[in-house]
This record gives structure tokens, sequence and C-alpha cells, in this order.
């Protein structure tokens, strides 16, 4: 089980990781490059009425971007930070088609098992200590579509990025995120164990001078803000190789 007070669970601590999360909400910053994907994603396989679930909302920004496909699409997030769950839940206070739930990725109540027609989790699985039982829990809460973004590559290599050089009495660091990477294999042999699943990786697309402007607005402030160079996206030394996973029951 893991523990709720861990080092990696940077979100819990630093102030500064809210620096573009509740300007998003609020709509003060560009729409997100992957939210603009997202929308593609979900023009090929959703259907009005069905109800949607975003796993690692945080304030619920990607709420923005899906009601432009939907004005009355039925959209619940759940995030572990409370912080981030009680800024969307003052957000939307007025809006009824939006619930938000602090629920940890690593144990979902079984009660929101099947209970939702797409779910999707995005930029979450990578900074996690591992995968497994989140893409289970993911997994059972869907009748029809699951949605991932996450890093992908032909082989698992993982990391951490450190907000500090700080190390505890045993040498570990006390402030940092996992920048995780699992292959295809993994991802698909995890997936599979819950069933017969159609699973399809699609690239990653973006437009490399918002993901900049926004870099240089932000990298001061905030870090591991992302970049592009020579049309990779990265953050410090590592090469974030996105993907989107798109999984069909």
């Amino acid at each position: 089980m893991v523990k709720k007070k861990e080092n990696w669970r940077i979100w819990n601590k630093d102030r500064d990781v809210e620096v573009r999360t509740f300007q998003r909400v609020k709509k003060n910053l560009p729409e997100m490059e992957c939210a603009k994907q997202l929308r593609k994603i979900f023009n090929q396989i959703y259907k009005k009425e069905m109800r949607i679930l975003d796993v690692g909302c945080a304030a619920g920004h990607y709420y923005n971007s899906l009601i432009k496909i939907d004005k009355n699409i039925s959209y619940t997030g759940m995030d572990a930070t409370k912080a981030y769950i009680a800024y969307g839940k003052k957000h939307f206070k007025k809006n009824t088609r939006v619930n938000l739930i602090q629920q940890d990725i690593f144990k979902i109540d079984n009660k929101y098992n099947k209970n939702f027609d797409i779910t999707f989790c995005c930029n979450v699985l990578l900074h996690l200590p591992e995968i497994k039982k989140p893409i289970i829990n993911l997994l059972k809460t869907t009748k029809k579509y699951c949605i991932i973004r996450t890093l992908v590559s032909n082989k698992t290599h993982l990391s951490q990025f450190l907000y500090s050089d700080k190390f505890n009495k045993n040498n570990k660091p006390t402030d940092f995120v996992y920048q995780n990477t699992y292959s295809f294999d993994l991802l698909k042999k995890i997936i599979k164990t819950q069933g017969k699943y159609q699973i399809d990786f699609i690239n990653d697309k973006f437009e490399s001078k918002n993901i900049n402007k926004e870099f240089y607005n932000f990298n001061k402030k905030q870090s591991a803000v992302t970049k592009i160079l020579d049309n990779k996206q990265i953050a410090g030394s590592k090469v974030f190789e996105w993907k989107w996973i798109l999984i069909k029951k």
C-alpha cells in the first residue's frame, strides 16, 4: 500500500506546482496541447449522455476542453490532492454537471466500478512509483473506453526529477517527482491481465510554439516545465516520449 505522505507526492507540499493548475481551470492560460488532442480522441468515441471520469483531474481543467464537444457533458473528476479538489469545487460550485471527488488512484472506491462510459487519465502514471494497481483501477471504473496519456518507449526506464538537492539520513531525495517511461510490452501485459481489450497506441501531437511559449513564461516560477527541442518534448535532460493509449472493451 502506498503511504499518503511520501516524498514523491510533491503536490501535497509544494505550492509552486499549483501555479498553472489553478490558472488553467480559470481559463487564464491557453488550452493545453494535450487537451486539444484529448478532444480529438473523444470526437471519435463520445456520444451524448456518456458519463466521463477524469482520474488525476487536479482542479478539473480538462472540463473546459470537453464542453467544446458537448456543453451538457457529465464530468466527474478524481484527484488525491485535497487542495486541488477544494479549489475545483469552489470554482464549479454552480455547475451541476461537474462532480469533483477526492480519491487516490491506488484505491478508488469499488462503488465507482463500471460507473462510467469513458475514463481518462492524462499525465499521471509517469509520476507514480508503480503503475499496475492504478491501471487496474482505471479499467475497473469504465464500461467502454479508457484513455491514458503517459510516457511510452520500447524499453522501460525509471527516473526522478529532484525539486531540491536535499536528501534524508538514508540518502534518499526529500522532494522529487517520478518521470517514469514504460515499455509498450509492459503496458499491454498489465492491461491484458484484466481481460480482452483492443489497445491502440496513438502518437502525441503538439504545436511546439505553444509549449515553448509557456515554458519561457513559467520555467523560472515552476520546476519541471517542458519545452520543445528538435521536435522532442524535454524537461531538464529527460526526453518525454508521450503516447496516448486508447483501450476499448
